[in-house]
């Protein structure tokens, strides 16, 4: 039978190892790379921290351009919107009868009938005149003149009241309103002449 050997001296644990001088350089290594390794980490996650901070800086400073981009194209479109409405009118007031309009009153005008006053209406859908007569006989008589050219062919008699109270021989007033004829736009024209 073999000799059993009993040693009562207590082992040591791994925090006691430094106190062995044979392994106390092998702790030393294991200390400064742990050392090392945590200096490494905490400044990787320091680089990740200001990297992150100057991407959130530029993320807010596009997103503050994208803002004024979009405020932009909003103050762009209402801009648009206003020149489109400028245009129409320009051209509403261009492509307007004036010329037929004002030709067939001057064609058909009478000595019996005085022009007093002529007005568009102010989304010139219609056009009104005064007129000024001695008798309603030759006032119907201009209407109905009138109503033969195509531009008054819808003209309608709209008030009639005594001319001025201080002449009584001035006769009486009459409006005359038609509505205009709008002119065709150069798409119909062109689609016509084919």
């Amino acid at each position: 039978m073999k000799p059993m050997l009993i040693d009562f001296t207590p082992r040591q644990q791994w925090f006691e190892a430094g106190t062995d001088r044979r392994r106390r350089p092998v702790w030393a290594v294991a200390c400064v790379l742990a050392l090392v390794l945590l200096v490494a980490c905490m400044t990787v996650a320091w680089k990740l921290q200001r990297e992150r901070a100057a991407v959130k800086t530029q993320v807010t400073a596009l997103q503050a351009e994208l803002d004024v981009g979009q405020e932009n194209d909003a103050l762009a479109d209402s801009l648009k919107a206003e020149s489109a409405q400028s245009i129409q009118q320009a051209n509403q007031f261009l492509n307007y009868p004036w010329a037929k309009m004002l030709g067939t009153l001057e064609r058909n005008a009478r000595p019996e009938v005085t022009m007093i006053s002529l007005e568009m209406g102010v989304q010139r859908q219609s056009s009104k005149f005064v007129v000024e007569a001695a008798d309603v006989g030759a006032v119907l008589s201009y209407v109905e003149t009138l109503r033969e050219e195509p531009v008054y062919a819808s003209l309608m008699l709209v008030r009639q009241e005594r001319g001025s109270s201080n002449d009584p021989a001035a006769g009486m007033r009459f409006t005359l309103e038609a509505p205009v004829v709008q002119p065709e736009s150069p798409a119909a024209r062109k689609s016509g002449e084919r």
